[in-house]
C-alpha cells in the first residue's frame, strides 16, 4: 500500500470541519489520479464512514452498490445485503443514521450517479435542506469531471447550489511536494519525475524510481506492457 504523502493542510480542514459536530456537505473535485480518493481514504480512516463509489452503469446497479455500502456499515458480518427499494428509502436509512452519532457519507465519482440518476441531486437538496441541516452528517461529494462538478454541482443551475459548506479543488502536487516522495534523490532527478509525471501522484508512484530515473523510464514509461506507456491514450478518452 502507498504512503500518504502531502495534502496536510486540506487534511487538517477536513479534520477542523469533522470536530465541529454540524452538518457538512464537502465538495471534492480535481482531475484524474490527482489524489483524491487517497485524501478522502486518509480522512477517513478512523471516522465511522459510508463509502459508496458510484458506477458508470444503471440507477438500479447503483441503488444496489449504495445499498451494500449502507448494509456493510450497519451489519458488517453479513453476507449477502438486503436492498432498499428506492432512493428515498436509502437516504432515509442515512437520516436516521445521522441522527444517533457524526457519519461520514462519501459519494465517490458523484458524476456517474447524477449520470445514472439525474434526479439524485434534486433528491439530496431536499433532505439536505429539510433533515441534514440538523443532522451529524458528514457528506463528501467527490468528482473527476471538472466541467460537471463545477456546473452541475457548485454552479448557479445546479439544484445543490448554495447547500455546499466547504469545497477543495485538488490540484497536482508543486516541485517540493513531489520531492518528497524521494527524499534521497538529488534535486535534479527529483525535478524530471515533477516535468515528467506533472506533480500527479498515481503517475509518480507508478513511475516507481527507486536509484536510477532512465531506468525506471525504461521500465515503467517506454515498456509496452507498462501502466503509463497507454495512461495518455487512456486519459484522452
Amino acid at each position: 500500500m502507498s504512503q500518504f504523502y502531502c495534502r496536510e493542510d486540506e487534511l487538517r480542514k477536513l479534520n477542523k470541519r469533522y470536530a465541529g459536530d454540524k452538518f457538512e456537505c464537502i465538495v471534492i473535485y480535481g482531475r484524474r489520479r490527482v489524489g483524491k480518493t487517497a485524501l478522502i481514504n486518509e480522512f477517513c480512516k478512523d471516522k465511522p464512514t459510508i463509502f459508496f463509489s458510484a458506477l458508470n452503469t444503471t440507477g438500479k446497479e447503483n441503488l444496489e452498490a449504495l445499498s451494500k455500502s449502507i448494509m456493510s456499515f450497519e451489519r458488517p458480518d453479513m453476507e449477502s445485503a438486503p436492498e432498499f427499494r428506492s432512493y428515498d428509502a436509502a437516504l432515509d436509512e442515512l437520516t436516521a443514521l445521522s441522527k444517533e452519532k457524526r457519519i461520514v457519507f462519501v459519494i465517490d465519482e458523484y458524476p456517474y450517479l447524477a449520470k445514472a440518476k439525474p434526479a439524485i441531486s434534486a433528491m439530496l437538496q431536499h433532505i439536505i435542506d429539510h433533515k441534514w441541516t440538523e443532522s451529524k452528517m458528514y457528506l463528501i461529494l467527490c468528482g473527476s469531471s471538472m466541467s460537471f462538478m463545477e456546473s452541475q454541482v457548485l454552479g448557479k443551475e445546479s439544484p445543490l447550489y448554495g447547500r455546499p459548506t466547504g469545497q477543495f479543488k485538488i490540484e497536482p502536487l508543486d516541485y517540493k511536494e513531489t520531492a518528497v516522495f524521494h527524499p534521497n534523490l538529488s534535486a535534479e532527478d527529483n525535478s524530471l519525475i515533477y516535468g515528467i509525471t506533472g506533480g500527479v501522484p498515481h503517475y509518480i508512484n507508478k513511475l516507481d524510481v527507486r536509484d536510477s530515473v532512465d531506468e525506471a523510464l525504461l521500465d515503467n514509461f517506454f515498456d509496452s506492457s507498462s501502466y503509463l506507456y497507454e495512461e495518455p491514450g487512456n486519459l484522452l478518452k
